[in-house]
C-alpha cells in the first residue's frame, strides 16, 4: 500500500513540476524597418518602395504619417536573403514592398512609415525625401577618373554601391575660392553603406578624405578650392561590400 502511495505521490509531483516548467508561447517581436530601397523617396510621384528590415515577413499593412493626402498600397511581405559574411543586423532579413504616392509638398523629416503585423507595429521610420537640390542619378560605368560622371554643383547625387569593391567617381568644375561642402547621407538613414569619401584635384592628387564624421559612419567634408579646374569625388564602402540595397545620397554644396 505504501509503495502505491509513493508512486502516486511521485507521479503527482512530476506532473506538477512539468506544468511549472511550461512557459507561455513566446510572442514574435514586432518587426523593425532599417531602410528603404531606393533610399530616397520622391514627393509628387508614385513609386515602388521596398522596406527592408527585421521580422517584416509577417507584415499585413503599412501606414504613412506626416503627409496629408499620401497614399500607400501594400503589395507583399517576404523573407530576404543575406549574403555570406555580410552583417545581418545592417542588411535585414525580410522586406515589405509597397506603392507610395506622396504629395508634392511633403516635407523632409516629417514623413514616417510603420508596418503592422500580428505581432504589433514597428517603430515609425522617417523617410529620406528629395528636397530643393538638383537631383543627379548615378550612372555606370563611373569606376575611375577616365569614366567619372560629370555633375554640376550644387546638386544631390543619388547613387548605389552596386557590388563588392564598387567605386563611384564624379567630376565637377570648381573655381578658386569656392567653399565646397560634401555631405554623404546613408547610415543615418539606415543604409548598410559605410562610406569613405575622397576629393581629388585635376592631377588626381588627394585633397581631403573622410570616413566617419561626428560619431556617424557618414562622411562629411568642407574645403576651400585653391584654383580653377576639374575636381573628382569618389565614394566607396569601407568594407568593400555592396549590392542593390547599398544606397546613398551625396549632397554637394558650393559657396564663396
Amino acid at each position: 500500500m505504501r509503495l502505491i502511495s509513493c508512486a502516486v505521490l511521485i507521479l503527482t509531483l512530476t506532473s506538477a513540476t512539468s506544468q511549472d516548467n511550461k512557459q507561455p508561447p513566446k510572442k514574435d517581436a514586432p518587426g523593425k524597418v532599417l531602410y528603404t530601397i531606393p533610399l530616397v523617396a520622391r514627393p509628387g510621384e508614385k513609386q515602388k518602395l521596398v522596406l527592408r528590415g527585421k521580422n517584416l515577413d509577417t507584415a499585413k499593412d503599412v501606414k504613412v504619417s506626416g503627409a496629408d493626402g499620401a497614399k500607400v498600397k501594400f503589395i507583399a511581405a517576404r523573407k530576404a536573403g543575406v549574403p555570406n559574411n555580410y552583417p545581418a543586423e545592417r542588411i535585414g532579413d525580410s522586406e515589405v514592398e509597397i506603392e507610395l504616392e506622396l504629395p508634392k509638398d511633403a516635407k523632409p523629416g516629417e514623413v514616417k512609415l510603420l508596418a503592422t503585423s500580428p505581432s504589433g507595429e514597428t517603430e515609425p521610420f522617417t523617410l529620406l525625401l528629395r528636397d530643393g537640390f538638383t537631383v543627379v542619378v548615378e550612372k555606370e560605368e563611373n569606376a575611375g577618373f577616365d569614366t567619372a560622371q560629370l555633375v554640376t554643383v550644387p546638386c544631390a547625387i543619388e547613387g548605389t554601391i552596386k557590388g563588392e569593391r564598387d567605386v563611384d567617381v564624379f567630376r565637377f568644375e570648381g573655381k578658386k575660392g569656392d567653399r565646397i561642402e560634401l555631405d554623404l547621407q546613408a547610415a543615418r538613414h539606415g543604409s548598410p553603406v559605410d562610406a569613405i569619401l575622397t576629393l581629388y584635384d585635376a592631377e588626381h592628387v588627394i585633397l581631403a578624405a573622410a570616413d566617419d564624421t561626428d560619431n556617424s559612419p557618414d562622411p562629411r567634408l568642407k574645403l576651400e578650392l585653391t584654383r580653377d579646374g576639374m575636381y573628382y569625388l569618389s565614394v566607396i564602402d569601407a568594407h568593400d561590400l555592396g549590392g542593390a540595397n547599398f544606397g546613398y545620397r551625396l549632397v554637394v554644396k558650393v559657396g564663396k
